[in-house]
């Protein structure tokens, strides 16, 4: 799948969701959402990914430092419903070009944003504000 096509059609936000870089703060809150896993191209449509909230909360990627529960919570629903907005559209390309018969490179190619995109929407759901000095975040 080529990078141009992708990067052409990644919101911004999503763009920070991939490449957020951690930010320690000495006394405030996280955002970490869970990792998932690699992509299954033959897995049932909206299961290519699973999300692995299971692991510790040490394992998964911090999105963001802030200084109160009430700016992460904030923050989180902001990118919650920014990337809901994203994966309901991407869905909806899916399911027209599937509609039209778009050519199979294409459509795979839909298909994978799409799954992408629920995946994101999947991992900041389970995703969580947690207290930096939380005896969790200890590997």
């Amino acid at each position: 799948m080529c990078f141009r096509y992708l990067a052409n059609r990644l919101p911004v936000v999503l763009l920070l969701f991939i490449v957020a870089t951690p930010v320690f703060a000495a006394d405030g809150w996280y955002l970490l959402i869970p990792q998932r896993s690699e992509y299954n191209e033959r897995a049932p449509f909206l299961q290519g990914y699973k999300i692995l909230g299971k692991k510790p909360l040490a394992q998964w990627a911090q999105q963001g430092a802030y200084d109160s529960a009430s700016e992460c919570e904030a923050v989180r629903d902001t990118y919650l419903n920014v990337e809901h907005d994203v994966y309901s559209k991407s869905a909806d390309t899916y399911l027209k070009d599937i509609r039209a018969e778009t050519d199979p490179v294409t459509l795979k190619a839909q298909r994978s944003l799409t799954e992408m995109h629920n995946a994101n929407v999947s991992a900041l759901m389970a995703s969580r504000c947690v207290k930096s000095n939380d005896p969790r975040l200890r590997p």
